[in-house]
């Protein structure tokens, strides 16, 4: 009862003495937790419950639910500037491969160019995001996208082309690591993965809806229009970060915020601020075995969503525009699954959550802790979304071997969009969970792996096609997904055990 007067008396000398200043107010939050310490440490007796509990009355994030809503919104929009920029191009690159008189096999060189630096400058990104800030990364970031777009629009020759599609790659990279870290910095692990499905949605619709604006816009404008747009969505996009986004980094938010002590990155020196360093993370078993999966799924999904083009157009006799409309099947499925998907595992995470807790309050009185509820709670969604999307995924590929009804084909595209969605937030919000305290870098090496992959298989990919058809193609990727999601299933059942053993801890 004393140490409780105490700290009361000490708050309330703090109270009459602080001034208004913003550097006070700004300390307010440490100086009460000194006081208290100090107090503890001359009384020995103040309760540990109590200590927790005074941590947990402080909120996790200091934005307002509509604040955290337009944040999440406005990371979407900026984390479709990637997809759309990969996928809006597809199917105008005829056009381009003549207007620029080269040949077929060069002008896939200005895909595979952005894929690659898609894979590599997200670590230097994610690397930044979480040790300045989130918000500098997306402005710098953003600039640098618009001026690449600027840069394909004027471009006449190839290699000012693949240049120019470099710094654009570099540029919209940036949001695939520090989106998800700005997920993890306002939402709590249990109510992330409603943010995380809405944040998810800008990758996986921009294979869907790029194709269909920048087929009727090539067709009707011309190609270079197609990058004048992506300027101004860059632009815009920018201004946005500026002066509308707000820093929402754990720990620059703790300077000025009382909040939770929780997920707050340390601060590292110049020589831990290595990428390469992030890279490692996969000598973990379980983030290993969640990148692998991970690669396999997303390079077969964009491997299907590079060959829909080719098979509305030379097998069902789609113009390019009727194509593109094509795609709002898939995207439909992503909204549908990232939506549910996302929603679904909060609430499995809430509920385990309260078992756990129920459980822990009876052995509190046999003197045991407290139980955290494992990551890997988080993919039991995972199941079900990867079994959609494979079963759909060789379903699509042999429908269009053997010119079964369009219909069929796009409602095996409506099945595979809402299958990876479900897949997607599951796996990318166990790796935050993982590693709360580098969510920016974890996503961006995890982008490095599915990007590194992605490359390799959409390169493969017409040669597939022109030896053993879309049938056996798909059949392919098939495969080598279920042997993923075959050693996934160590990670389900094993992975707390494995993390226990080999790390990392958390």
């Amino acid at each position: 009862m004393s140490s409780n007067k105490d700290i009361a008396r000490a708050e309330s000398v703090l109270a009459i003495t602080a001034t208004p200043s913003n550097e006070d107010s700004d300390n307010l939050c440490s100086q009460k937790s000194v006081l208290a310490s100090g107090i503890h440490n001359s009384n020995h007796h103040l309760d540990k419950d109590h200590q927790e509990n005074q941590q947990t009355e402080l909120p996790y994030s200091p934005f307002s639910s509509r604040t955290r809503a337009m944040i999440v919104i406005i990371t979407a929009l900026t984390g479709l500037v990637s997809p759309l920029s990969a996928n809006m191009y597809y199917p105008s690159i005829q056009k381009v491969r003549d207007d620029l008189h080269t040949t077929q096999s060069s002008i896939t060189w200005t895909v595979t160019a952005y894929v690659i630096a898609m894979a590599i400058f997200p670590l230097l990104w994610s690397n930044m995001a979480d040790q300045i800030g989130r918000k500098p990364v997306y402005a710098v970031s953003m600039l640098i996208y618009t001026c690449g777009s600027i840069g394909c629009a004027l471009s006449h020759s190839l290699a000012a082309l693949i240049a120019s599609r470099i710094i654009q790659s570099a540029g919209s990279s940036a949001v695939q690591g520090a989106g998800a870290g700005t997920i993890s910095d306002i939402y709590p692990r249990e109510k992330r993965g409603t943010a995380l499905g809405i944040y998810y949605l800008g990758p996986l619709l921009g294979p869907c809806l790029g194709p269909l604006i920048g087929g009727y816009m090539g067709q009707n404008a011309g190609w270079r229009w197609v990058f004048w747009f992506l300027a101004i969505w860059g632009g815009v996009m920018m201004l946005l970060s500026i002066f509308v986004l707000p820093e929402t980094h754990r720990r620059i938010v703790a300077k000025k915020h009382c909040i939770q002590n929780i997920n707050i990155p340390p601060v590292m020196s110049i020589k831990q601020n290595n990428p390469l360093l992030d890279i490692a993370t996969a000598r973990y078993p379980v983030i290993a075995l969640s990148m692998f999966h991970f690669a396999m799924l997303f390079g077969a999904y964009f491997t299907n969503a590079t060959g829909q083009p080719l098979a509305y157009e030379n097998t069902y006799g789609l113009k390019q525009g009727p194509s593109g409309l094509c795609f709002l099947a898939s995207g439909v499925g992503c909204i549908v699954g990232s939506l549910s998907g996302g929603r679904v595992t909060d609430i499995m995470l809430r509920k385990r959550r309260k078992q756990m807790e129920s459980s822990s309050m009876l052995s509190k009185e046999n003197g045991q802790m407290q139980i955290k509820v494992p990551p890997e709670t988080r993919l039991q969604m995972m199941w079900i979304g990867s079994l959609l999307f494979l079963c759909s995924l060789v379903t699509c590929g042999w429908f269009i071997e053997n010119k079964v009804s369009l219909a069929g084909v796009l409602v095996m595209q409506f099945c595979i969009g809402a299958g990876m969605s479900y897949t997607f937030q599951s796996l990318g919000g166990y790796v935050i969970d993982v590693f709360p305290t580098m969510s920016a870098r974890i996503t961006g090496v995890q982008n490095f792996w599915r990007s590194v992959w992605t490359a390799v298989i959409v390169q493969l990919f017409p040669t597939m096609l022109d030896n053993i058809g879309w049938g056996w193609s798909y059949t392919t990727m098939f495969f080598l997904t279920v042997v993923s999601l075959s050693l996934m299933q160590i990670v389900v059942f094993r992975g707390e055990q494995l993390r226990n053993r080999f790390g990392p801890k958390i």
